[in-house]
């Protein structure tokens, strides 16, 4: 028996059955999670690794976006972008299922989302076959830890931070009978201040532009999940989400124009008063079923999700020294994104260790997009739609997806084949409104494509303690619906941007070569991997300053990572990773000269020391050298942070203390060169961000 729980897949790590009377023992999964009994800074895992946001002690306080940059490879940006191994996209999953939330505003919401709530995080550059290909370098899933009836009942969260920062959350956790009732909901306000820098050099003259902007968002994330054991081996969940997030902001966006010869040319200040509203529901519907084997299962999910984002913007235009108000216009901007997700998986376990998955996964995405524009007369007070900023467009997708995989082990080799077959259906539609004021389709763009996507693994377990993989797989980065949209974006006056209609998938083939070397107190483990992009999707800034949507030729990366932690006594934890690759983007057959490339790093390291058995520290930090743009290049930057837990009552009560962004190194600053421009920008955030966090447990 002991041989066939060696090849129990990693489908269980995504799993959200959120109980069970007999659970599987997840210390047991081959290269997943190998480390038992010891804590290493909250991280653990090899292929997929996993940090438990609630024993990391300076990201506990914060937000998703800053618990992300304690895995390996994984660094977020001040707006909360991610990029993984070098790459911005790939793929995020709440517990294993792709939600418009989390597509082209996920930056927005990351570094807004509580890492409390979903206090699970697991990535993967080689996910398991039952999960959607979407995302370059592997997939990123955000889930809660399983409560079981040994767990408290009720645990509440009360939090602060500096400059109105507040933090109140509470979990139920109950299991009448045969149900299992686990319930969560968190408030969190916080200050965001934002700086802006741009200064743009053309022969016509120079460009200067900054723009400083505060808000204080509120935001609201609810779950519910019910399981029910119909049978011993039959669980029925049914799990319910609500995300809301509202704010008000002002931004102030100077502009002041030279000549050549130093002179001012015009000079303007541009008033921006903007609300904001994202809300973001599901419903789903989970049965899971075991068969006598417990290896051998069937699991079938529907998901219902929706993301609607509400924008209104005021502005002004007002000549500095004067306070004369020039001009005056709005901009309303309204999406509506409805998705759905209907999954059957199964697995079974045969005789002499082959081991079968197979299943379906369909997807349907139906969107909608609408801006509408005004100006106003000052001499009348009469607003006028302004045409070639109103636009109003639709964009459907379907999905249907095949997939099969075989896994088979001798003694201690074993291999895995599998395959995804997928015919994927899309149209976009733009429209134009009538005098009667309904809509009609002015042009319209639709196809329908096949594909597979292959993957194949081999691993050799080289002794008691380590193991050596050699994975390839192919994956897909689709475009958003506003990626496709045709018409400049004014929403952000800082960064103006462009879709394009005729954008193609994406596709990357992965190829990685990895070692996992588990002892008492140490892990290690080290990879070789490389990427070659087609159709590469990035912006490009045109002679207007507007970032279009192109697909630049290929590229390919080419890198190494380590990661690891050290327990060299019992009170000291090391964790260590470091990523270094070479990023090549060939933007030839879109009219660049030449092949670009670099060579990028980033570092990160963390050390964590119980001073007392009721007090712990950790210190933690990560450096990201300069990363490459199709023009130019985004300079290197740093976060240092830290975190001190104190535990009180048995450990009911825990107070911790955070600090993050100590040094105020996060400041970002893209160069963009070319023949006909020079572009610096700078981009920042409040810096030395504190929290103090109260958790009782009853």
């Amino acid at each position: 028996m002991k041989r066939n729980l060696l090849i129990i897949p990693v489908v269980a790590l995504f799993s959200h059955a959120l109980s069970s009377q007999n659970p599987v023992d997840m210390n047991l999964l081959l290269q997943n999670v190998e480390i038992q009994g010891k804590r290493f800074s909250g991280l653990n895992g090899g292929e997929v690794k996993r940090l438990q946001v609630d024993k990391n002690l300076s990201s506990v306080t914060g937000t998703v976006s800053e618990a992300f940059r304690q895995m390996p490879s994984l660094v977020t940006d001040i707006e909360g972008g991610v990029t993984y191994r070098g790459s911005s996209k790939a793929g995020m999953l709440i517990n294993g299922i792709p939600y418009g939330l989390l597509e082209e505003y996920s930056g927005d919401v990351l570094i807004q989302l509580p890492a409390l709530f979903f206090n699970r995080i697991s990535m993967s550059a080689l996910p398991d076959i039952l999960l959607v290909p979407d995302g370059d370098a592997g997939v990123l899933n955000l889930s809660s830890a399983n409560y079981t009836k040994s767990d408290s009942p009720l645990t509440v969260t009360l939090g602060a931070g500096l400059q109105e920062r507040y933090n109140v959350g509470a979990v139920v956790n109950l299991h009448p009978g045969k149900f299992h009732i686990v319930g969560k909901y968190n408030y969190r306000k916080e200050y965001r201040e934002r700086s802006f820098d741009k200064t743009t050099w053309t022969e016509a003259g120079t460009t200067l532009m900054n723009n400083n902007a505060k808000a204080r968002p509120d935001v609201h994330l609810a779950d519910l999940s019910v399981g029910y054991d119909l049978t011993s081996n039959d669980l029925l969940t049914v799990y319910g989400l609500y995300h809301l997030m509202d704010y008000s902001r002002y931004g102030g966006i100077n502009n002041k124009v030279l000549n050549p010869d130093g002179t001012v040319k015009n000079q303007m200040t541009r008033h921006r008063y903007n609300d904001q509203r994202q809300d973001a529901y599901a419903v789903e519907a989970r049965w899971n079923h075991r068969f006598a084997n417990p290896l051998d299962q069937l699991s079938v999910t529907f998901n219902y999700n929706d993301f609607s984002y509400d924008e209104d913007n005021q502005y002004e235009n007002e000549k500095p020294g004067t306070g004369n108000i020039l001009k005056k216009d709005n901009m309303f901007a309204n999406q509506d994104k409805h998705n759905y997700y209907l999954s059957a998986a199964f697995s079974k376990l045969f005789t002499n260790d082959w081991y079968f998955k197979a299943g379906y996964i369909g997807r349907i995405k139906d969107e909608k997009y609408r801006t509408e524009t005004n100006d106003i007369s000052l001499d009348d007070d009469i607003w006028t739609p302004v045409d070639n900023k109103t636009y109003d467009y639709s964009f459907n997708r379907n999905t249907h997806l095949l997939y099969a995989s075989v896994d088979k082990r001798w003694n201690r080799f074993s291999a895995e084949a599998g395959l995804q077959a997928e015919i994927n259906a899309q149209e976009f539609k733009t429209y134009v409104p009538e005098v009667d004021k309904s809509e009609t389709s002015d042009s319209e763009r639709s196809h329908t494509r096949f594909h597979l996507y292959p993957r194949v693994k081999l691993s050799l377990q080289t002794s008691k303690s380590g193991s050596l993989s050699l994975s390839y797989l192919q994956r897909v980065i689709r475009p958003y619906g506003a990626d496709l949209n045709p018409f400049i974006q004014y929403g952000d006056p800082t960064h103006l941007t462009q879709g394009n209609p005729d954008l193609k998938d994406e596709f990357i083939h992965s190829l990685e070569l990895s070692y996992l070397l588990v002892a008492d107190r140490f892990r290690f483990s080290p990879a070789i991997y490389y990427r070659n992009k087609s159709n590469r999707i990035m912006e490009v800034v045109n002679d207007e300053s507007v970032w279009q949507k192109e697909n630049i030729g290929h590229s390919q990366s080419f890198g190494f990572e380590l990661s690891g932690n050290w327990n060299p006594i019992r009170i000291l934890n090391i964790g260590f990773s470091g990523n270094v690759y070479k990023d090549e983007i060939d933007g030839r057959t879109v009219g660049y000269d030449e092949k670009k490339s670099m060579v990028c790093t980033d570092w990160k390291g963390s050390v964590s020391i119980a001073i007392t058995p009721t007090t712990e520290f950790q210190l933690d930090g990560f450096f990201i050298s300069d990363q490459l743009t199709p023009q130019g290049k985004i300079k290197s930057h740093s976060s240092v942070n830290a975190g001190l837990s104190q535990y009180f009552m048995n450990r009911k009560l825990r107070a911790n203390l955070s600090i993050n962004n100590i040094f105020d190194g996060l400041e970002e600053t893209t160069i963009i060169d070319t023949s006909k421009m020079h572009m610096e920008q700078i981009r920042n955030r409040d810096a030395r961000v504190t929290w103090l966090t109260l958790t009782y447990s009853l």
